[in-house]
């Protein structure tokens, strides 16, 4: 199998592709150290498997996944490998078309059986993303990532550039609602900057920019 890596640390990404061409299944291992260049090499590409990060400088993981999905051979298996795996991330990475999900903790060998089941058809969760999803369902504090539809709303108006005024006007509020609602949401997510709304937002799949390409 052709497998390709996407990840911007690059200790990472030569450690694991040497770890990987040791596999007797694995015919070449392609490192691409952003989703840009693995976009810009679709003429060239053909990957069997695709290993990427989700925290990626630029275009994220999240945002792979769907042209990955929109885009190329519906055959191609997807990995997300990440140091982030709240349930929610995860749920939303493999409502997106991912096969499996491992952390970057997981061991050589669970990586490697994890990647000849996914290969091979199956899907695959790993061990300690696997406890984590069973926590959260008796974790009662998971309620806070849910969001009414009028707090989706205001979020993507807000992510999208849009001021106050504007998200107001647009959906017949006035502006002191909008900012309430916006209140409500840097609560759940709890942090206490719009920026900082924006990016939990993008990492965690409430809100996907538009991925521009050729």
């Amino acid at each position: 199998m052709n497998i390709a890596l996407v990840d911007d640390h690059l200790l990472l990404t030569e450690t694991l592709s040497n770890l990987l061409t040791r596999m007797p299944e694995v015919e070449s291992v392609t490192i691409y150290n952003s989703t840009e260049s693995f976009i810009q090499s679709k003429p060239q590409n053909n990957s069997d498997l695709i290993i990427t990060d989700l925290m990626l400088t630029g275009v994220s993981g999240i945002q792979l996944l769907d042209y990955v999905r929109e885009n190329l051979d519906e055959n191609i298996k997807i990995i997300v490998f990440s140091s982030v795996y709240d349930s929610q991330t995860v749920r939303n990475v493999i409502r997106r078309g991912a096969n499996g999900f491992l952390t970057k903790f997981t061991p050589v060998a669970e990586l490697k059986d994890a990647i000849l089941q996914i290969h091979s058809g199956k899907q695959y969760i790993g061990k300690s993303v696997r406890e984590s999803l069973i926590n959260s369902v008796f974790n009662d504090e998971q309620s806070i990532f849910q969001l009414s539809q009028r707090e989706k709303d205001v979020l993507q108006n807000i992510c999208q550039g849009r001021t106050i005024k504007e998200i107001a006007e647009d959906l017949k509020l006035s502006s002191h609602t909008v900012q309430y609602y916006q209140r409500k949401i840097m609560k759940k997510f709890q942090v206490k900057r719009t920026m900082d709304m924006i990016v939990y937002a993008i990492k965690h799949g409430y809100y996907v920019p538009e991925l521009r390409h050729s």
